[in-house]
C-alpha cells in the first residue's frame, strides 16, 4: 500500500509541475504580447502615436490645416494625449492664420481636456497668448 501511495504522490507531483510550467509559459507569453503590442513612438516625439502613423501625419502636415483636420478625423481613435493635443496645437497654429475663431475653439477644447501638469502645457500657454 505504501508503494502505491508513493507512486501516486510522484505522479501528482509531476502533474502539478507540468501544470505550473504551462501556467508560467502562458503568463510569460501574455506579458510579451503586452510589451510587443504597445505601439512604439517616434524618437523625440511625445507618446501617444504609433511610429507607423508618423509618415501619414507628416504627409497631412504638408497639406496644411485641412490636411491635419482630415487626418485627425480619420485617426482620432489611434492617437492619445499628449500627442493628440500636440497635433491639435499644430492645427491651431496653421488654422489661426485664416480662422481665429476655429483656433480659439480648438484651444478651449485642448485646455479643457489636458491637465496643468501636461507635457504640452508650456506650448499651450504660449499659443494661448496669441488667441486670448
Amino acid at each position: 500500500m505504501r508503494q502505491v501511495l508513493t507512486i501516486l504522490f510522484v505522479i501528482a507531483a509531476i502533474w502539478i509541475g507540468v501544470k505550473f510550467q504551462h501556467y508560467f509559459k502562458e503568463s510569460m507569453d501574455k506579458a510579451q504580447v503586452q510589451i510587443d503590442g504597445q505601439p512604439r513612438t517616434a524618437p523625440g516625439k511625445l507618446p501617444g502615436l504609433s511610429i507607423d502613423l508618423e509618415p501619414s501625419l507628416e504627409e497631412a502636415k504638408k497639406n496644411g490645416a485641412d490636411g491635419i483636420r482630415t487626418w485627425l478625423g480619420q485617426h482620432r481613435n489611434d492617437v492619445e494625449d499628449p500627442r493628440y493635443a500636440d497635433i491639435q496645437l499644430d492645427y491651431v497654429v496653421l488654422v489661426g492664420r485664416n480662422n481665429p475663431a476655429e483656433a480659439k475653439r480648438v484651444l478651449a477644447a485642448i485646455k479643457a481636456r489636458v491637465g496643468t501638469n501636461s507635457r504640452i502645457q508650456k506650448r499651450l500657454e504660449q499659443i494661448e497668448k496669441v488667441y486670448p
